[in-house]
């Protein structure tokens, strides 16, 4: 994690777990801010983690490369991506990555329930048709 202050300058740079006790424990008494947060698996969690908090987050695509304009050529850490993150925030030199809505996870949550049951039936279920073959 790595918070700049308006001017720049680094605030906190810290290593966090990704758990929601560490992110509440950390964001949750500091004032509103936008948060850039790279597009991963666990990046919609922790997302929602952190406006349940009040902060605006950006989901990031990843592949966008000038969001990493700032960052060495050197190894690639957590640290070092954290940093870039935040200054990729400051300039606003990134992508938003596509989130999907809350119905359309509901959705798709009961698809792959339906589809496992289904399996275990021995069936064949075809979601994108929603009939059996």
């Amino acid at each position: 994690m790595c918070i700049l202050a308006e001017g720049g300058e680094v605030v906190l740079e810290q290593r966090i777990r990704t758990q929601r006790e560490q992110l509440g424990e950390l964001l949750s008494k500091r004032p509103r801010a936008r948060v850039l947060v790279e597009a991963s698996t666990e990046s919609e969690w922790v997302a929602r983690c952190m406006e349940e908090m009040g902060h605006e987050v950006v989901v990031a695509d990843p592949n966008f490369a000038p969001m990493y304009a700032t960052r060495s050529r050197r190894v690639k850490t957590d640290k070092r991506d954290a940093r870039s993150l935040a200054e990729a925030c400051k300039l606003g030199a990134y992508r938003p990555a596509h989130r999907t809505s809350d119905a359309k996870r509901h959705m798709k949550a009961q698809l792959a329930v339906r589809e496992a049951l289904v399996r275990t039936r021995g069936g064949r279920f075809d979601s994108r048709r929603f009939h059996w073959k």
